[in-house]
């Protein structure tokens, strides 16, 4: 039986490397995070940043988790920029 952490582990490698490459070829050097979660709630996670930028993304995604619970009104689509930290 495969074990879905293994395979998301592999698909999240595969676009690390899709996302720094095309970065280096453009002459970038900006952080990314890049993440997954299983459906057993497993968090993987790969990235080029330190541990104070990961907790205060972590910070962000609760501040989202707490605007998506709100009530939407009818017909409400949400979507988050995190560079901006707000909803469009």
């Amino acid at each position: 039986m495969t074990n879905p952490a293994d395979v998301l582990r592999e698909i999240l490698a595969e676009a690390e490397e899709i996302i720094r490459r095309r970065l280096e070829e453009r002459g970038l050097k900006l952080p990314y995070v890049v993440f997954g979660v299983t459906a057993g709630g497993e968090i993987l996670l790969t990235s080029n940043v330190p541990p104070n930028v990961l907790r205060s993304f972590g910070d962000d995604l609760k501040n989202i988790a707490d605007r998506l619970e709100a009530s939407p009104t009818r017909g409400d689509t949400t979507h988050w920029r995190s560079a901006s930290r707000s909803a469009r």
